[in-house]
């Protein structure tokens, strides 16, 4: 299309390759020249590539991202093709455009009110250590794997084919089970190391230093969004070198990681080229932990049921969540924030700003819950009544619990 451009076809300009360029980054940003614009097309003897020929490709790649129901790419692709119909006044190829685009816009619609957040596929970080890997050793890359492979059965591939390639040598392979960080003088001479860890992709604009865990990573705002070039993965740690610990203890490392080039790509890997770290305390985790909880109703809340524009929440997702949070056999979670940290002497320890934070995430938590079961006691009918009833019973055995701890929240509610 660049190439295009540069001949003044007159079909598209320099804003359509920049639509391209966001549904492919792998196209250059450099200018394209004159003469390059009347490069063969390499494979295709002395064919040129022409709008006719680029609009076929676009209509393969319209083709692809439905079958892997990227609707969005689907969407972006065709406005490229609309130009051209429009230009030569092919009424029924125009026609036909904009019935599928109707289609994909009801299917984005779908895609986007669905309770599951839409995965495309999963990512991995691999790292290699030992000599045996050559130019492999120290390195790290992300792989993108398709949607239904998950941490084991990427493992058992990787093992698979860096054992078959051992095979006649003294070494022997070895997978690091964690994600903790790895130190050269801990590995041991002759063995050749994988350490495989399940990584998320960043969205564009995303808080990277939120506490909150990241449950809606990619729900409704991640279906934009496609092509990524930062992963990261969090890490529990405690300091005295325990994995796992009480609340009072459990800190939390977060890794970003940075590839070179983006997915999708014409490669399954891409090598990692810049990798950051943050820490969270204890104090940091709990008040993330209570912040995903009130996030995680408060979207509910705020989802329409449906594309004709009703407001109610999905009710079977309200009631899990709301379950989740209030039922008095699994509200341990916030009980057990309280007694690590605002329990006598704990509670003494905090920073005031840490204290302040932390009594304003559960107010606004017990808030929420509030505001939902009366939501959810005008949605249901005559035989959720006792459901309703055990919530209400539950969000009022909590708000007991709670003011053991924070005297104010009775007043508050």
């Amino acid at each position: 299309m660049q190439a295009l451009v540069a001949r003044n076809d007159g079909v598209w300009s320099k804003d359509h390759v920049a639509a391209l360029r966001k549904i492919c980054p792998m196209v250059s940003s450099s200018e394209i020249t004159c003469e390059a614009s009347a490069a063969e097309v390499e494979g295709y003897g002395a064919s040129k590539l022409t709008v006719d020929s680029a609009v076929k490709y676009l209509q393969l790649a319209n083709k692809l991202f439905s079958q892997a129901e990227l609707f969005h790419f689907c969407a972006s692709i065709l406005e490229l093709v609309i130009p051209v119909y429009k230009s030569r006044r092919v009424y029924g190829q125009l026609a036909k455009s904009h019935t599928l685009l109707t289609n994909i816009y009801e299917s984005i619609l779908e895609q986007e009110s669905s309770p599951i957040p839409f995965t495309d596929a999963t990512y991995y970080r691999v790292g290699f250590y030992g000599e045996r890997f050559g130019k492999l050793d120290g390195k790290e890359y992300v792989y993108r794997e398709p949607r239904d492979v998950r941490l084991g059965d990427i493992m058992e591939k990787l093992s698979h084919i860096y054992e078959t390639k051992l095979e006649g040598s003294n070494q022997t392979l070895h997978i690091i089970p964690d994600s903790r960080q790895v130190k050269a003088e801990e590995l041991q001479p002759g063995v050749c190391y994988l350490q495989i860890t399940a990584v998320d992709p960043v969205m564009e604009d995303e808080d990277l230093g939120s506490r909150r865990e990241r449950i809606f990573s990619l729900s409704t705002g991640g279906v934009r969004a496609r092509v990524f070039d930062r992963f990261l993965f969090d890490t529990p740690f405690t300091k005295n070198g325990k994995t796992q610990g009480g609340l009072e203890d459990q800190w939390k490392r977060r890794t970003v990681l940075q590839t070179e080039g983006s997915f999708p790509a014409l490669v399954n890997r891409l090598l990692v080229i810049k990798s950051e770290s943050l820490e969270f305390s204890p104090v940091e985790n709990a008040i993330g932990m209570i912040e995903t909880r009130t996030a995680a109703l408060r979207n509910e809340l705020e989802e329409p049921r449906s594309s004709e524009g009703d407001q109610l929440p999905r009710l079977q997702s309200l009631q899990r969540i709301l379950q989740g949070s209030v039922a008095v056999q699994v509200n341990s979670g916030v009980l057990s924030v309280c007694t690590a940290f605002l329990s006598g002497e704990p509670a003494t320890r905090l920073r005031s700003q840490e204290l302040q934070q932390l009594i304003a995430a559960l107010l606004e938590f017990m808030a929420v819950c509030k505001r939902a079961i009366r939501v959810h006691f005008r949605l249901i009918g005559e035989e959720d009544q006792d459901f309703h009833t055990q919530l209400v019973n539950g969000f009022q055995s909590l708000t007991a619990e709670l003011s053991h701890y924070i005297p104010a929240i009775l007043s508050e509610l």
